[in-house]
């Protein structure tokens, strides 16, 4: 694993004392979720918080993934823009904030198109592109879409990320126990990987993280408490998690490297951004 660092805002200080957790300046990975989800979503909002994040100096915005619902997930993922067709637009109105997906669904796609879209938005975009990526809850989603459910998961799953892997760096065989290709071209590569940010709290998605993630991603799952037991067992985890911005000092202060936070309305977003900028 890379050794903890604040994410592109430089390094660690010393340890302090005996205290498992890195000694950081108070400067670190602020995100926003996009509202292209729920009752907000709609093109302007979208439009206005983008602008609004890289106006007031966040790093990066974040669009989530639902395809076709039933009632239990309706009132709040009934309406939901596609995650990367909404990041691809917004980077064409935006020239620096940071791109990613929290979360995009890995086992309702093809891991090679879904490489093929995310190596296309980077480029695209000249942004290092943050895969968020998560394995799925609503069972009526993928039995709507014909994928098994109780195998989304597991060794399939870690495959599918290290084929997107391979394929970003350009291998052109890949010999996988769900996918195998020789012989093949992917073009065009990224000078650089994109990022894959691992959502989830189980022990399957923090070994998933350590072993194939650039980050851990985790949501509500994860309160201050449990991200600080993790980063006390692997110091050098990278975490950034998803929360709300009233979690968010709690959770920096348990060790978190940076939050991703859903803001109810433009007064909290300039709340919070006035505390680490």
């Amino acid at each position: 694993m890379r050794p903890a660092v604040w994410v592109e805002r430089g390094e660690p200080g010393n340890l302090r004392g005996s205290h498992p957790l890195p000694d950081y300046a108070r400067v670190v990975h602020l995100g926003v979720i996009l509202p292209n989800y729920g009752e907000r979503s709609s093109p302007d909002e979208n439009r206005q918080t983008a602008l609004l994040a890289e106006e007031l100096g966040y790093d990066s915005v974040w669009a989530t993934e639902h395809i076709l619902v039933g009632p239990e997930a309706a009132a709040t993922y009934g309406t939901v823009y596609e995650p990367l067709l909404t990041l691809a637009w917004l980077a064409s109105v935006t020239e620096r904030v940071g791109l990613g997906t929290s979360i995009m669904l890995v086992p309702l796609h093809h891991p090679v198109e879904l490489a093929k879209q995310v190596a296309t938005l980077q480029l695209l975009s000249k942004r290092t592109f943050r895969l968020g990526v998560g394995m799925g809850w609503h069972e009526d989603e993928f039995r709507y879409l014909g994928v098994e459910f109780h195998c989304r998961g597991g060794r399939r799953a870690d495959e599918a990320l290290r084929l997107m892997r391979a394929l970003w760096q350009g291998d052109s065989s890949f010999a996988g126990d769900f996918w195998s290709f020789d012989g093949a071209t992917f073009a065009p590569l990224p000078q650089e990987a994109p990022e894959i940010w691992v959502g989830g709290s189980s022990e399957r998605a923090l070994r998933r993280a350590r072993e194939i993630g650039d980050f851990w991603h985790p949501s509500r799952g994860s309160d201050p408490g449990h991200v600080r037991k993790i980063k006390e067992r692997f110091p050098d985890l990278r975490v950034v998690p998803r929360t709300t911005a009233e979690r968010a000092d709690a959770l920096l202060e348990a060790g978190a490297e940076g939050v991703v936070v859903s803001f109810p309305d433009e007064s909290s977003m300039r709340e919070l951004v006035r505390r680490y900028r």
